[in-house]
Formats: structure tokens, sequence, C-alpha cells
């Protein structure tokens, strides 16, 4: 009995049944070229993503065990032996004896920081069709690939060369001392052959990431928009770097032999290159700021029913006056004081560009009221966000009802930006609540997520302008830490 179509789709079926079944587990994913690819012999890796409420030892284990009595036999593969990797990193356990389950297992909070820490690996899982349960981007979305995860995150272009140049990769894998259950990294050294297989990925999937950054969309591109997006690149030198990139593809694929006239130099051109292409779109960069901090800042709703301005100090002028270079900007700031004395600092001189579309959100009749009290006056808003509901403020707004100021002022701000060309830095100058909606809404986070987004005083969020859109260009650990529970 061989391994058919048929066979595998009965094997996908079967494991999303199984595991599923497992108690605490809330989402089952197969991910990976296995599942998607036509090929039935000379497969890698069976990757699947668990996610369970809580992890332990006893609650992983029994996961892997559920892995490891698979009958393969049942599947055509019984002339295979059976490997579990449940390791989160590239280690490879293929030999041609043998057949890999990589069993990908995290908690919720585990599935958030890997989230935020590897957001290209978990865009591409975020396709899959195959899932039991609630899927990734449901339990949390990765929403946008920025620049700066280019530049940050795992798998990112600084990630693969620092294995390249080191000769190691590092990899996680749980430990459990003292029944404590957690992750622990490790090194691992690497050889020529795991040299060639990096360079390989790193020049696909930086291409591959770059066309799904242009396009603000989850889309891998066809071998056509592959070869266009290498020509817009590399433009005349083109063919030397899609050559040696057919070279390696070659040698992944086991196609041909290792190549003595193949050189690591081209990795380091093609570095070169593609971070100098990257630059090209830090030209236009617009900065969202919450205002400087009031004394009315003590966990009261604040928002447009009080009008503070802003404790003013050296230090505050100091950090204020390092945020943008002065001379060429666009000042943008909601109608509130504590916003204007805010923009004022940054530059006097400029005229400010003032619109109610930037205040932040009105708490009608709870505004001044402390969590607390809220609770005691307004017991129903409480019982709503419990229920996950986007609960309207008495007789003032709720997240969509700002989302929509926001998402107004976006049009407006793009078609400045559009209208005056010579301008560098755009400066909007806004509070809180209109800033969590912003990213929220940005990266596709549920509504009822929104409060825990981290935005502090001053801290310059960034986004930049390309193709008549605004994307943003943040670092995912300084807004989404407060999601991690």
């Amino acid at each position: 009995m061989s391994f058919t179509l048929q066979k595998k789709i009965g094997l996908k079926k079967d494991l999303l049944k199984s595991l599923y079944s497992i108690n605490g587990v809330v989402s089952v994913t197969l991910v990976g070229s296995f599942w998607r690819g036509k090929t039935l012999n000379n497969f890698g890796d069976i990757d699947i993503v668990l996610i369970l409420n809580k992890i332990n030892k006893k609650k992983y284990d029994q996961c892997i065990n559920k892995i490891k009595s698979i009958k393969l036999k049942n599947y055509g593969l019984g002339h295979l032996y059976l490997t579990v990797n449940s390791t989160f990193g590239p280690l490879k356990f293929n030999t041609e004896n043998n057949i890999v389950f990589h069993i990908m297992i995290y908690d919720i909070n585990g599935h958030i920081l890997h989230t935020i820490k590897s957001p290209f690996t978990c865009y591409d899982w975020e396709r899959s069709p195959d899932y039991k349960g609630k899927s990734l981007k449901e339990i949390f979305p990765v929403g946008k690939i920025q620049l700066k995860d280019f530049f940050l995150s795992r798998r990112g272009i600084n990630h693969y060369i620092e294995n390249l140049k080191n000769n190691f990769i590092f990899y996680q894998k749980y430990q459990n001392k003292k029944n404590i259950f957690y992750l622990q990294k490790k090194k691992y050294k690497i050889d020529e052959n795991h040299k060639l297989e990096f360079s390989y990925h790193l020049c696909k999937y930086s291409i591959i990431n770059l066309f799904k950054f242009e396009k603000q969309k989850n889309k891998i591109p066809n071998k056509l928009e592959f070869k266009l997006m290498m020509k817009k690149i590399f433009k005349t030198n083109y063919l030397y770097y899609y050559k040696n990139y057919l070279l390696l593809e070659k040698i992944k694929k086991k196609n041909v032999t290792k190549d003595n006239n193949f050189s690591f130099n081209f990795i380091k051109n093609f570095t070169k290159y593609f971070l100098s292409f990257l630059n090209q779109f830090k030209k236009k960069e617009v900065i969202f700021l919450r205002h400087g901090r009031t004394k009315l800042n003590d966990e009261s709703f604040l928002g447009t029913g009080r009008n503070p301005g802003i404790l003013i100090n050296n230090n505050i002028k100091k950090k204020i006056r390092l945020l943008v270079n002065k001379k060429d900007i666009l000042l943008f700031s909601s109608n509130l004081k504590r916003s204007l004395q805010t923009a004022e600092l940054i530059n006097s001189k400029i005229r400010i560009n003032k619109t109610n579309l930037l205040n932040e959100k009105n708490y009608g009749l709870a505004e001044s009221l402390k969590y607390n009290d809220l609770k005691k006056e307004y017991p129903k808003i409480i019982k709503d966000w419990q229920n996950k509901k986007d609960a309207r403020f008495p007789k003032g707004e709720n997240d969509s009802d700002v989302l929509k100021r926001i998402k107004k002022f976006k049009k407006l701000l793009i078609l400045k930006i559009k209208n005056k060309k010579y301008k560098k830095i755009y400066l909007v100058v806004t509070h809180n609540v209109v800033l969590r909606c912003l990213i929220g809404y940005n990266f596709n986070i549920p509504k009822f997520m929104w409060t825990n987004i981290n935005i502090e005083h001053l801290k310059a969020i960034n986004f930049i302008y390309f193709g008549n859109m605004l994307v943003p260009n943040l670092n995912r650990e300084d807004f989404f830490k407060k999601l991690i529970k």
C-alpha cells in the first residue's frame, strides 16, 4: 500500500480530530509545504501548530503521545519510522528512513508572544485553511508586515545573517525543572550544507516577505511576480542574482550537488542590495504621538470633558525636541489643550493644523470617574466589556466611534501628503484611546483587546507612506507586551 492523495487527506482529517479531542486544546492548525504541496514522496517535515489554554508537562506529553500513536501503515507510510520534533526553530531530523512530525505546542500567551517576535512565520501559518477550533488569526493576528519586521523579528534578514556569520542557529525546547515547565533557548552549530540551506531561505523569504509588505496582503508571489520583484531590487544585476538563487534552490532540493563556484559573497551582496532597496520606503514618515503627561492622568477617565495642560519641565522639553528634525515637518493636533501644548513645544513657529477628529474619546457622564466608580454607577458597561462588547459611554463614545474619526483623519492626511510632496515628516499629536484604535485596527486586533495596547506619553509611533497607503512601522514588543497576561 502506497501513500496517495486520498491517504494524505485521511491523515489530515485524523490528525485534526485526534489532537483537537485533547482537553484544553483551543486550536490545531496544519501548516507548511507538506499540506499544500502535490508531492507524495521526498517530502519534508509534517508541521502542526497546537494551541492550548494552558501548558504543563502532563498536557505536553499527552500531545506528543497522540502523535507517537499514529499508525503509519494506515496511510501507506508503514515503511518509515515516525520521529517527533517538538523543538521551535529550523532544526531538521529527516533521514531517508523516517518521517518527521514537527509539532509546535504553545499556550495562548505563548502564541501571542510568538506572533509578536516572529510575524513572518505566523503570517504564513495564518494562510492555512486546515485547522480545527479557533484559527490562529482569531486567537491573535499578525495584522501587517512592517518595514521594521525585516530588521527586528526572528526570521528577519538580520537573524539569517547572524546565523550565517557565526555558524550557529538558535532554537527552543521545553524543559521541566522542579515542576516548572518552560522554554529554554539553545544553540546548534551548523555546517556548510546548513549554510547553503539558510542562504536559500534568506533569498527566498526576503523576496516573498517584501512582496507581502508592498502589497500589504498575505499573498505568496507566483514565479513571474517573484522574478519581477528581483528585477525591481537588483535592476541591471538582476540575472546574476536570479541565477544564483536558482542554483541555491536546486542544491536545496538536492537536484544538484554543491557547486564549487558558489560563493557566500553572493549572500553579502544580496543583503547589501536588498537593504538598500528597503531604505527607499523611509522617505515619507508619519509620527503619531501621545501628548505629554497631565496632573489628571491619575487613572480617571480623562476625555473631552476636562481640558488640563501638560506638566512642563526641562526633561519634557528635551524629550520632545529630540523626536524629530524640526525644520521640515507638517504638524497636526487635536483641539484639546494637552495636545496643543505638546505640539507647540515641538516647534512654536510652525502652524498647527487643529482638528477635533484627533480629540480624545468622549467619556460623557463617566468623565473623571475611576474604574471602581464606573462599576458602581454603570455596571452594564463593565458587563458588556466582560462579554467582549464595545460599550458606549453614557452620552459619550465607544471605540467604534473613535475609530471612525481616526479613519477619516487618515484619509485627509493621505491627501495632504500627496499634495505636499516636499515634506519629509508628518507629526500628529493626539491621545491614548485614539492611538489604541489606530493601532488595534491596523493590526486587526480584536476590539476587546485594544484597552491593553501600550501607549506611553511622548512615545513615537511610526508609520510610513507609500503606494497611497499609510502603513505602521513600529516595534511590536513596545506596544503589545501588555496583551500577554
